[in-house]
């Protein structure tokens, strides 16, 4: 399963694009109705993933969680590049946390200037590697998680599961716990109310995030009552605001 949209609310899409532009490297696309007094849309790239930032001002970024993919053999390299550039989040006194043994991972965490709880995975199940190249803004391949608040998690996934005929992924679901897809794209249910981890402050809600995915039986489905998840051709995903170039939309890389 590949993530190639996301959809997100945040209250100023220009600072939140300039943060994954300046900081990250990510490519600058779009910006439409910026600076008009209409609703402001950026879009960004990560990889093969497209971010839609759309301004919502009531939106908390800091209830919402994504990973961004970097190769299986660059968890140390990735690391030591993205701490010169963001606080990475400890948990038990390290920064470089290896995951699950059925996740096969290494995972790093930060947080963007709005709140938004972030992270770099490799999972070394693909077969991407960086072999001897410098780690840089290339490496970022990719969304490789969404993470969703609900308020059953081990019914949320079942349904998932079911519309688009993917897996359950890693252990079996919890109460607060469970993924949903496979090593090239997850998505991530958590109990509305829990903590994004490794953050004591960051707390799941409902928000109205809007994914779309390939690689999975064609369909749609809602999640929490605002977040839809779509798979082939976008029928019923809202429509995204037009979009025309602006360069004020961070300086690129």
């Amino acid at each position: 399963m590949r993530i190639t949209h996301v959809q997100l609310p945040v209250p100023d899409p220009v600072a939140a694009a300039a943060f994954y532009v300046d900081v990250l490297g990510a490519r600058a696309d779009t910006a439409a109705g910026c600076g008009t007094g209409g609703p402001c849309a950026t879009t960004v790239r990560l990889g093969a993933t497209t971010l839609v930032l759309v301004e919502d001002a009531s939106a908390d970024p800091s209830s919402q969680h994504l990973a961004i993919t970097v190769p299986g053999d660059a968890g140390r390299r990735a690391h030591d590049w993205l701490r010169d550039r963001v606080r990475v989040l400890p948990h038990a006194g390290r920064t470089l946390l290896e995951g699950a043994p059925s996740w096969n991972s290494q995972s790093l965490y930060f947080r963007a200037p709005d709140g938004m709880v972030l992270e770099l995975i490799a999972r070394r199940r693909r077969p991407h590697r960086l072999g001897a190249s410098v780690f840089g803004p290339d490496a970022l391949l990719g969304v490789s998680e969404v993470g969703l608040a609900v308020p059953d998690v081990p019914v949320a996934a079942a349904r998932l599961a079911r519309t688009f005929g993917l897996q359950l992924f890693g252990d079996a679901p919890s109460a607060d716990f469970a993924a949903v897809g496979d090593d090239d794209g997850l998505l991530v249910l958590v109990r509305s109310g829990r903590t994004w981890f490794p953050t004591h402050d960051a707390t799941a809600r409902p928000v109205a995030v809007h994914v779309q995915i390939d690689g999975a039986r064609p369909g749609s489905t809602a999640v929490n009552g605002l977040a839809t998840v779509t798979a082939g051709p976008p029928r019923d995903a809202p429509r995204t605001p037009g979009v025309r170039r602006r360069s004020s939309v961070g300086t690129g890389a």
